[in-house]
């Protein structure tokens, strides 16, 4: 599995090193209405005033409350994502195009499951902007972030159109034309294959459609296993970048599912000859006692409908404050847990449980 598929699991074992409780806000803060602050700010004082009813504190609340309300760095729709306890504002972060439900809480545990899915969508994308001359290079480190890198590729132009002389001369200059566009696509592979190499992933080409199979033609044969190919957009000014960013955000949609399929396959395959695999909250709890886990799949809002008991499973790894309690989230719990014990986390719409809980394992317990 690559780290595309993992959350960001050192944030989280940080948050679970600390006690809580955790004031946890993921709200939309997107600045798309010409009355959006005014919105904003509504919507802000009906939050402030849940949380306070919860317990949280009015200095804390404060602090909160002046992020949530300035102004992001980026336009569009984006969410902010706040964690605080005590005195510290311990997460802020913006998350574009965000697609999961909003939290308020208030809790032993930091609330960071629907944050954590839709920054599992933000992974680095190469998009490629081609026509017969050249092409444009745009690294996205984070889609859909900034444009982190970009470069312009040219190559040669005499012979780039066909045209109609007749007889033999039109020949030669359909024979010149293809082998310019192929040279051009040669200029441009070896740029794509640099970005590949430092970790790249996922790449997205549109533009002319005979310079996308020149450059596909060019690549190597595992470089084109990372390539997307769509017809929106292109390198020239008039063409639509919102249609190119739709269906760049449709690409990345079906690498994650991708991913999430194929990891649910290898727990299906591990589950079903009884190998490295732990099925269900209980069976998972108890690997995570004995630092078993490697992977953590995680079903967000089916896992966050159950309940455990902290007291029924001694020597889970937790923050302090929250081994004391009766009942805490299940989805919450075992994030820490799994975070707590160097485990990676994917957060997936389905698992293989009721309850929305499974893990691979790092060895299995019958043959150790």
């Amino acid at each position: 599995m690559t780290r595309n598929n993992m959350v960001d699991i050192h944030t989280v074992a940080e948050l679970c090193t600390r006690s809580g409780p955790f004031l946890s806000v993921y709200l939309d803060v997107s600045r798309n209405e010409t009355d959006a602050d005014h919105q904003l700010d509504v919507r802000w004082r009906s939050a402030r005033e849940q949380l306070h009813a919860r317990g949280a504190p009015s200095d804390l609340l404060d602090a909160v409350g002046h992020r949530v309300l300035s102004a992001p760095a980026h336009g569009g729709n984006v969410a902010r994502m706040i964690v605080a306890a005590e005195d510290d504002i311990l997460v802020d972060d913006i998350v574009r195009r965000p697609r999961s439900d909003e939290v308020l809480t208030w809790g032993q545990l930091p609330d960071v499951t629907s944050w954590l899915t839709d920054r599992a969508m933000m992974r680095p994308v190469l998009v490629v902007l081609a026509d017969r001359e050249g092409a444009d290079l745009e690294l996205h480190e984070t889609w859909p972030d900034r444009v982190d890198e970009q470069e312009t590729v040219e190559g040669g132009t005499e012979h780039i159109n066909k045209v109609q002389v007749g007889g033999w001369s039109h020949k030669r200059y359909l024979r010149r034309s293809e082998l310019r566009w192929r040279r051009n696509a040669e200029h441009v592979a070896p740029e794509i294959e640099k970005r590949v190499a430092a970790g790249v992933r996922l790449i997205v080409i549109t533009g002319d459609v005979r310079a996308q199979k020149e450059i596909h033609d060019a690549l190597s044969e595992s470089t084109r296993e990372l390539l997307v190919e769509i017809q929106a957009g292109g390198r020239h000014p008039g063409d639509s970048r919102e249609s190119l960013d739709d269906a760049i955000d449709e690409a990345v949609q079906d690498v994650v599912l991708t991913d999430h399929l194929r990891i649910i396959r290898e727990l299906e395959e591990e589950a079903g000859r009884a190998g490295a695999a732990a099925i269900g909250l209980d069976d998972v709890a108890a690997a995570l006692i004995r630092g078993q886990v490697g992977t953590l799949l995680l079903a967000p809002t089916r896992a966050a409908s159950r309940q455990l008991a902290p007291g029924d499973y001694p020597g889970l790894p937790l923050p302090g404050s929250a081994r004391d309690e009766d009942e805490l989230r299940a989805d919450l719990a075992v994030l820490c847990a799994a975070a707590m014990t160097g485990a990676d986390a994917v957060m997936a719409p389905r698992s293989l449980s009721a309850d929305g809980v499974a893990a691979l394992l790092r060895w299995n317990e019958s043959t150790a």
